[in-house]
């Protein structure tokens, strides 16, 4: 975080406590309080630090205990030998216990410094003596188990009265739990050069009583709940080097007067509310290093004169609505690293001035309106490791200076007009793991250059206009784990080698012009898709079947050629017609494809699912739906299905019929290996059913419901659960003609197998998305799962199915419905509540770091997924792509610490 690392650069951080001392107290000793005592007031400095006990392992008691304590182990004293510091590290082993009330604080008048790290030793809270001891300038008191410190479990209201400590210089309140406003008797501490409440929960606005603070250096108040507009007196801190008032809900422009702050070197006002334009002052602040002005909602252009910041080494707006073009005075920026103009309304082209950037680190100009080439003078910025101009309406080919960026991790272009062959060059990009190049109008060949990135862990190239076959060297990526190349014009056959990279984990291949068989080493790949080709129809049914449903011992038809015939419906598939018999008349029709069922030999008849079921005996029933029940069926085969049988009582109802045949046709359409396969159906007045493959485990609900079955399931099985829902209605949405809307995601309709890989089911209220029309429905859905805009437009979009997973990923994690969670009206609560708390505690807290970052990945998915308004919701797709990728940047903090606001918060990302 940027906070964090603000904060790691101050040479001494300081920490003061919340200690309500009264006006009253006095630092003198009464005649009573030293009875007993030695008489001098040195004597008696010495007999209070033998009192604590923190001394007896460190030399005071190695000879007589009245020898010279000014030479103790971290004690400071002035001429005369009173002390005026204490600066101590305590060990476990040291047998130290206690309080910190040990050390008694109105004995040292002339104390300066008090440092104590305990690692964890010491609890209980600050003495309020404390505040009688009017010489002190520093306390720093981290790592320890008192309740009322940095870091620690301080709570209630920052006390007025410590605007008493007239010579404070360091006041650090940061990470506690601190409520209610800023007091503005803070201002009084006019020699205070740094002040950190950061990650918090105060409240109110930022007092202007703050100004008379001109000594400053450092002011942050990171992560609390501050409103208001930033006081105009802000522009006072003169000597001010730090400032961090991002994550909070400061609303307002940003004040002219924060041009004065002319030593600013860190400038965060990030994920705020911030309106209006972005000052031209601020090119005056020409020491500035870092500026973050990003997730606000600034508007109009970036004024030229940030040009003068030639300083900079971080530049951030992402995620506002800045418009106009890029100034070209950007390329003043000699020093700058990371860029970050990404999610704005930015437009006109790339500025050729870019390329002076030849420090550049990191370039996102992701999600605008930016037109023109992409600049062959790209290829200057040889120290880029992160490239993404995706989203924007660049036209033109990728440049094959591009080649020259051989430090690149991540080369993202996806989503614009880009044409032409991709570059032989992009080969030299030896570092490269992520390539995104998907929704453009590349064509020609794969490069077999490509496969020289030894790397590459993701390459997405859909939708484009590639051709020509998958290069047979493929197998060399030996770190590939994601590879979509559907809807291109690629040719030939699949290179077992694909199947055979170690890592391959996805690989979509969809509606090309792919022939042959498919590897049996590619079968076994978790996600695999390769409709809409034209491979050898497998265990298609003997030829001499005929006149067969019209009986009710009718064989059940392969799932395309039935649909066509009694539904009207036609596969096309870019291959030879065949001709498929009647299954009503027995005449001889075209039909345009024979869906190939795998793992089925395409022979299920009528008989054997009365026999497996005993005629659906109850004792074969595993569960009962909306409109049908389930069966366990064990074929003669010894394959074991599943059967849902309609309901007898409503084969006669037109909703039921209609939800049974829209389940039929789509499941018959789509192909994914997180979506229930459809073996087969029969189709008949008297008995109508499905035929799916069997999942052992059952529901995802029901499994969360049973404790044994729940422990079973660990957090590792948990994310790819999450993982698995993600790429099938990513698949789903993006890659069906026209998009499937599911509309009714929840765990009952999430099955699990027996290695608890998570498939989507139940599609008999599935909508196909027509951008054509209103999409207007009527409500459909389970409750608790259902998007809020349903309930009063009822119009579908796929971002209902984003809210609904969005529900189910953090019932994944709780165990349970998440509830309140999901009320807007709980958002204050989430500073209360902790990450780890939330997390389904039939489990052990998770410690493998890994597992700790996808579950705060998930975890900040869900929440995104679960905006109010549905266009601030991202897409399925994005968030696929984000399990795939795991690029990002963990937090800067202890897992135990992260709350349920922060995870809010760090999604901006996300953003559609």
């Amino acid at each position: 975080m940027a906070a964090a690392s603000s904060v790691s650069r101050l040479v001494v951080i300081i920490i003061l406590i919340n200690v309500g001392a009264k006006s009253d107290t006095t630092i003198s000793v009464t005649a009573s309080a030293a009875a007993g005592l030695l008489s001098s007031p040195i004597q008696l400095e010495r007999k209070a630090l033998l009192g604590t006990g923190w001394w007896v392992n460190n030399g005071a008691t190695s000879g007589n205990y009245t020898s010279n304590h000014c030479k103790w182990t971290g004690i400071s004293c002035n001429s005369a030998g009173s002390v005026t510091g204490v600066s101590l590290l305590l060990y476990e082993n040291d047998n130290i216990k206690g309080e910190l009330g040990r050390f008694n604080f109105s004995c040292f008048p002339n104390l300066k410094s008090f440092k104590i790290h305990s690692n964890y030793i010491l609890s209980g809270s600050i003495p309020s003596e404390i505040a009688a001891v009017s010489m002190l300038q520093t306390l720093e008191l981290p790592s320890n188990n008192l309740t009322d410190l940095f870091d620690n479990h301080l709570m209630g209201h920052i006390p007025p009265t410590l605007g008493r400590l007239s010579k404070l210089k360091i006041l650090n309140l940061s990470s506690n739990s601190l409520v209610g406003s800023i007091p503005s008797t803070l201002g009084h501490l006019k020699r205070l050069r740094s002040l950190d409440l950061s990650l918090n929960e105060l409240v109110g606005p930022i007092p202007s009583s703050l100004g008379h603070l001109t000594e400053l250096t450092f002011f942050n108040i990171y992560s609390n709940r501050i409103n208001g507009s930033i006081p105009l007196e802000i522009g006072n801190f003169n000597f001010l080097q730090v400032l961090d008032l991002s994550y909070n809900k400061l609303e307002g422009p940003i004040p002219s007067t924060i041009a004065n702050l002319v030593n600013l070197t860190s400038l965060f006002l990030c994920n705020n509310s911030q309106t209006g334009f972005i000052p031209s002052t601020l090119g005056h602040l020409n020491r500035l290093t870092s500026l973050d002005l990003s997730g606000n909602n600034l508007v109009g252009p970036i004024p030229s004169s940030v040009g003068h910041l030639a300083q900079l080494t971080t530049f951030d707006m992402h995620s506002n609505r800045i418009n106009g073009s890029i100034p070209l005075e950007i390329g003043n920026f000699n020093f700058l690293q990371v860029l970050d103009l990404s999610y704005n309304k930015l437009e006109g082209p790339i500025p050729s001035t870019i390329a002076s950037l030849v420090n550049l680190t990191s370039l996102f100009l992701c999600n605008n309106s930016q037109t023109g080439f992409i600049p062959s003078t790209l290829g200057h910025l040889n120290r880029l490791t992160s490239l993404d101009l995706s989203g924007n309406n660049l036209v033109g080919p990728i440049p094959s200076s591009v080649g020259h960026l051989t430090q690149l991790t991540t080369f993202d272009m996806h989503s614009n007009r880009i044409n032409g062959s991709i570059p032989l060059e992009i080969g030299n990009l030896k570092h490269v793991e992520d390539v995104y190049l998907f929704n453009n109008k590349l064509d020609g060949p794969i490069p077999p250059q490509l496969l020289n990135c030894s790397r590459l862990r993701a390459l997405s190239l859909s939708n484009n206009l590639l051709s020509g076959s998958i290069p047979s060297e493929i197998g060399k990526l030996k770190e590939l784990y994601y590879l979509d190349l559907s809807q291109n014009f690629i040719n030939g056959k699949i290179p077992s080698q694909l199947g055979e990279i170690p890592s391959i984990d996805t690989v979509n291949l969809c509606t090309n012009n792919l022939y042959g068989s498919i590897p049996e080493s590619l079968r076994k790949v978790p996600s695999l898709c390769v409709d809409g080709n034209n491979f050898e129809v497998e265990n298609s049914p003997p030829p001499h079947h005929k006149k067969i449903a019209t009986r009710l011992v009718a064989i059940i038809l392969p799932m395309a050629a039935f649909l066509a015939l009694k539904f009207g419906f036609l596969f096309v598939r870019r291959r030879r017609d065949k001709k498929v018999e009647s299954a009503e008349t027995g005449e001889i029709t075209k039909c345009a494809d024979e869906f190939a069922i795998w793992n089925y030999d395409g022979r299920i008849t009528f008989q054997d699912m009365i026999e497996a079921t005993e005629d659906f005996h109850i004792k074969y029933c595993i569960g009962t739906g909306g409109y049908g029940s389930v069966y366990r069926a064990r074929l003669p085969s010894g394959k074991v299905v599943a059967l849902k049988k309609l309901h007898r009582s409503e084969t006669e109802e037109l909703a039921s019929l209609e939800s049974f045949r829209n389940e039929a046709r789509l499941l018959s359409q789509i192909r994914h290996r997180n979506i229930v396969k459809l073996y087969g159906f029969c189709l008949h007045r008297k008995c109508m059913f499905l035929i799916y493959e069997y999942m052992e485990m059952g529901s995802l609900f029901c499994v969360l419901r049973t404790d044994e079955e729940a422990i079973g399931v660990d957090w590792a099985k948990r994310v790819n659960i999450v993982k698995g829902m993600a790429h099938a209605l990513s698949y789903l949405h993006h890659h069906c003609t026209p998009p499937i809307v599911h509309r009714d995601i929840s765990s009952n309709n999430i099955l699990l197998n027996s290695e608890l890989e998570a498939f989507v089911a139940d599609f008999g209220v599935a909508r196909l998305l027509n951008f054509d029309s209103s999409n207007r429905t009527l409500l459909a859905g389970t409750y608790g799962y259902i998007a809020p805009e349903l309930a009063y437009t009822m119009v579908v979009t796929e971002k209902c199915d984003v809210y609904s997973f969005g529900v189910v990923a953090l019932e994944v994690l709780m165990g349970n419905h998440p509830g309140e969670i999901l009320s807007s009206s709980s958002s204050s609560l989430d500073k209360n509540i902790k990450l780890i708390d939330l997390l389904d505690p039939r489990l052990s807290p998770p410690v493998d770091q890994k597992i700790r970052q996808d579950i705060i990945l998930v975890s900040t998915v869900a929440f995104s997924c679960l905006r109010s308004q549905p266009k601030s919701r991202p897409t399925m797709q994005l968030v696929s792509n984000e399990f795939i990728a795991r690029n990002k940047a963990p937090m800067q903090k202890p897992f135990h610490e992260i709350s349920i606001l922060e995870l809010r918060n760090q999604e901006m990302y996300l953003v559609d």
